[in-house]
């Protein structure tokens, strides 16, 4: 059985993400943070001193409260448009999850969208619950965010079932990777465009791997997960 997906408005989601973003910065030399935050909202770059970055919970709290009392009605209309044009498509989604991995692979969990004043999306897989923007130019793409992040929840369910091993901590970064070059081979392809129409925003990184198994499964009709898999590991290598 496939999880039914719920849409949710929470100031405090939005806050946590401000702060993984901040979190994150250790790792990926403030990238997502430059993206999610600064691009949107300079004003936060005042926080940023001698090569650290520290703001308190209250300024950023009071910051969200703010801008979701600011937009609350086009967040709320957003959100239901969301909703709507989700339950367009999940039937075929399903079909889609199917054909790469059995819908059994769908972990528990609460599975819900909630709306983002940040300009990146992410996901928490502990709940499985991730963060779409609150408004988009295209507003056809927020149905491929949806698809991109309920595609890792099930694929990490999986892999780390199929490859246990890599289930600690030091392969972390490793098997973020593996799932992103993952979605990004799958989400690009004819078979998943003509449900979604556009295509999914890869990580700069990722786009060589992805153009090279791109040829090698694009013209497959039916493909085999666990081969992916290992090609892609066998690329990362």
């Amino acid at each position: 059985m496939y999880p039914k997906l719920k849409f949710k408005i929470s100031c405090k989601k939005d806050v946590q993400a401000f702060f993984g973003f901040v979190k994150d910065a250790e790792y990926d030399s403030g990238r997502n943070l430059e993206w999610a935050i600064f691009k949107l909202y300079p004003i936060f770059k005042k926080y940023k001193k001698d090569g650290s970055f520290n703001v308190s919970k209250k300024i950023v709290s009071d910051f969200v409260k703010n801008k979701y009392s600011q937009n609350a009605t086009i967040i709320k209309k957003r959100l239901k448009l969301y909703k709507d044009n989700w339950k367009r498509v999940e039937k075929d989604y399903y079909h889609l999850v199917n054909q790469l991995i059995p819908l059994s692979y769908w972990p528990k969990g609460k599975y819900i969208a909630y709306p983002t004043i940040w300009g990146m999306f992410p996901k928490y897989l502990e709940d499985k619950t991730f963060l779409v923007p609150f408004q988009y130019k295209n507003e056809q793409y927020i149905n491929t965010i949806i698809a991109h992040e309920m595609l890792h929840f099930i694929f990490y369910n999986y892999f780390f079932k199929k490859y246990p091993k890599y289930k600690n901590e030091k392969y972390d970064f490793f098997v973020w990777h593996i799932s992103e070059i993952f979605n990004g081979l799958v989400q690009n392809s004819p078979q998943w465009l003509k449900v979604f129409k556009t295509k999914s925003i890869n990580y700069p990184e990722h786009n060589k791997i992805i153009k090279q198994l791109k040829n090698k499964y694009y013209k497959k009709e039916i493909w085999d997960t666990d081969k992916i898999i290992k090609d892609i590991i066998a690329k990362l290598f």
